[in-house]
């Protein structure tokens, strides 16, 4: 829990960090667009020692967060098999019920999709497959298609 809270946090850092450096590229560039290269002065990053401190920091920041996500994994600790729920009885005939309803269930659905479909066949098909037919959907199309109630 602790490690997982822990990765967030750096993941958190990574994210804020990628943000502050994409909203000054675009302010850069919005300055740059509306002015052109004439209205930023140039810093160059070799004469600069603000900005090579700057960099430093970065880097330094970036290579502590990298160190972190790397050792995180050898932190973490499998969770003990004790916290494992174990199956009882009754939530396997629970489930067992869930299953034949659903299988009752799938087996009105498909009879009605088989009387919607002998209800759709032209008068001609449908007498010629009633005498070969013994599927009971098939044969009592004209009835309303019920299904039970959902679960």
């Amino acid at each position: 829990m602790q490690s997982n809270n822990s990765k967030q946090q750096i993941w958190a850092a990574v994210r804020n960090l990628a943000t502050c450096v994409g909203l000054a590229m675009l302010v850069y560039n919005g300055l740059i667009g509306m002015f052109g290269s004439s209205g930023a002065t140039i810093v160059h990053a070799q004469t600069d020692p603000f900005l090579s401190r700057r960099v430093d920091m970065l880097e330094q920041r970036l290579y502590s967060l990298e160190s972190r996500i790397t050792s995180m994994p050898t932190q973490v600790q499998p969770p003990l098999v004790s916290t494992i729920p174990s199956t009882t009885q009754n939530d396997v005939n629970f489930l067992r019920t869930q299953m034949d309803s659903m299988r009752i269930r799938l087996g009105e659905v498909e009879c009605g999709l088989l009387k919607l479909d002998e209800r759709t066949l032209p008068a001609a098909q449908r007498r010629n497959r009633t005498g070969s037919s013994s599927d009971r959907c098939r044969e009592n199309f004209g009835t309303p298609i019920t299904l039970s109630s959902r679960p």
